[in-house]
Formats: C-alpha cells, structure tokens, sequence
C-alpha cells in the first residue's frame, strides 16, 4: 500500500522564531518515539490491515470436522483442501485476512466432502492459478465439485494438474513437494495426496486422509519422511498413524483437524496416546481453534486462537 501526502501551498505568517520552536518540539516528539520504540519494524511489520506480510506460516484453520491448510510466504499462498460446504465463510474469511485476493495454489488431497465441500465458494470469491487433484475416480463423492472446480478454473485461464510423485514448486519461502499417490487404493482416504512442505530446514507433513493401507505404501518408497510438523491423518482416526509409520516420521508436532464432540469419537485414544509415546506436542482444532505455526530463522512457534 502506498501512502501520498499532498504538498501544502497555504502561507502561514508566523515569526521566525514561532516556526523554530514548532520544530524543535516536533524532532524532540519523534525522538522520544523512537526511543521509546513506537516506530519499530515489530510494532508494524510490512503490515497491511494489521497482517504482517513478512511472515511466513502454516495455518491449520478450524473448519470442524474437516480440513483446510493455508501455507503463506511473502504474499504467496497454497490451500490444501477446504472443509465442508459450511466452512466456506471461515475460510474466505481466513484468506481475506491475508489480503489474498488469488490463491497460487489449491490442493485437494482427495474428494471426500469435508475436504472439498467449500471449493466452490472458494474459487468464485478468490480465483487459483494452479488447481491439483488426485487421479480421478468416478467412484469419488466429490466428482461433481471436481469437475466444476476445473472447469471454472480453466475458463479463467488457471492451470490444472493431476497429483504426480515428485511434482514440486515454491510458495515463497516454501519448497513444497508431492510425495506421493496412490490411485489404484480402493478406498478414497487411501488415495490422498501426500505432500511436504520445507522452509528454513523444518518440514510440515500433509497427509490428508491417508489410512494404515497408504501409509505401508509410502513407507515401502523409502523416503525421507521425518518432519517437525505432522498435519495427523484422519482426523485422528484409529485407522490412521500407526506405530510403524509415527516411528519414521517422528513429528516434534502434531496437529489435528478435528470438529468438537464428533460423531466418530475422533481423535481415538489410542491415537492420543501413540502421539504421547514419540514426545510429540499435540494440537487439536477442537480444543485449540485455529492453529498456525510461524517458522522464523528456522525456529517454530505456534499460536493457537483459543
């Protein structure tokens, strides 16, 4: 934003000595403030409505019992799937804050309702330049909105793309990479799309939905998948993060989107307690609302909303 201050041609006829006091108060006044640290790159930030634009971030928004992740660096922004149809005003909301006005990237992870239910409201209030899904199935719930969200995407000369192993791109800061795929899973939690994030030497871990079934799968890879931060698949569910996969990955925090007094009793206690076994920081989107973690000189912070 760029702030002009107009030239004033009005005369003022004061004595000389008027104007010198006048201007020595006013340097004694911006000396005491900047002294007292009220002009201060961490009082304003490049801030824009009071959004720091220089942040970087993972955001993991409450959207209940669904997903929905913001990545932001530098004015540059992903979504990684987008709650139910009725998290559609948080979200908006969420990108409005950040003075998005188009996303660079939106990821679906799989087609499931909770995690694509707001895609509609999504693109019509702020546009995507660069639309992945997962392989398509016609067997997907959400097939219709997929087919629709390309369609207006392409109309508006976005790009579209099938999830590939390997695939990678930047977000800011951001290195981002598509781990992993796999369509020919019969069931549509298992053909999530895996995906890492890394910024400063710290990676953030997105798996969607993925179930026990992938997570084998993505373990026979032989990838690198230890990370600091472990968006937990599922929402927590028993039929998600296993032993077997939590001890490669070994997040110092795990994160779980989750809606308040759930039909399915997510997250599951014994998913609780294996996150508690690896000394892994856990928040939930339940208890602790929205919850961002800020990477900074390669150090992580998290602020939850509640």
């Amino acid at each position: 934003m760029k702030i002009e201050f107009a030239n004033q041609s009005k005369k003022f006829k004061k004595r000389a000595s008027i104007i010198v006091f006048v201007c020595l108060l006013i340097v004694l006044t911006v000396c005491y403030a900047f002294s007292s640290g009220f002009f201060t790159s961490e009082r304003f930030g490049n801030s824009v409505n009071g959004f720091d634009e220089s942040q970087d971030f993972v955001k993991i928004i409450d959207v209940g019992q669904g997903d929905s992740i913001l990545i932001y660096s530098n004015g540059y922004s992903a979504l990684i799937d987008t709650g139910l149809e009725e998290a559609g005003l948080d979200v908006c909301l969420e990108l409005e804050k950040c003075g998005i006005e188009k996303l660079d990237v939106l990821l679906l992870t799989h087609l499931d309702s909770d995690h694509t239910g707001s895609i509609a409201s999504i693109i019509s209030n702020f546009g995507v330049s660069n639309l992945i899904l997962p392989e398509l199935s016609v067997e997907s719930e959400g097939i219709t909105r997929a087919e629709l969200a390309i369609n207006a995407i392409t109309q508006s000369k976005g790009n579209v793309f099938t999830a590939v192993s390997g695939m990678n791109f930047r977000i800011g800061e951001f290195e981002f990479t598509i781990l992993a795929s796999f369509p020919n899973m019969p069931d549509e939690n298992n053909r999530s799309v895996i995906s890492v994030a890394e910024i400063d030497g710290k990676k953030f871990l997105f798996t969607g939905d993925m179930e026990a079934k992938a997570e084998k799968a993505l373990l026979s890879e032989g990838l690198n998948l230890k990370c600091d931060v472990l968006k937990v698949g599922h929402h927590g569910s028993s039929t998600s993060s296993s032993k077997s996969f939590l001890n490669k990955v070994k997040p110092k925090y795990a994160a779980i989107s989750v809606g308040a007094d759930n039909m399915y009793g997510h997250p599951h206690r014994e998913v609780l307690a294996a996150f508690e076994n690896i000394d892994a920081k856990v928040y939930r989107t339940d208890i602790n609302g929205d919850i961002t973690f800020f990477v900074e000189d390669g150090i992580i912070s998290c602020r939850c909303e509640k």
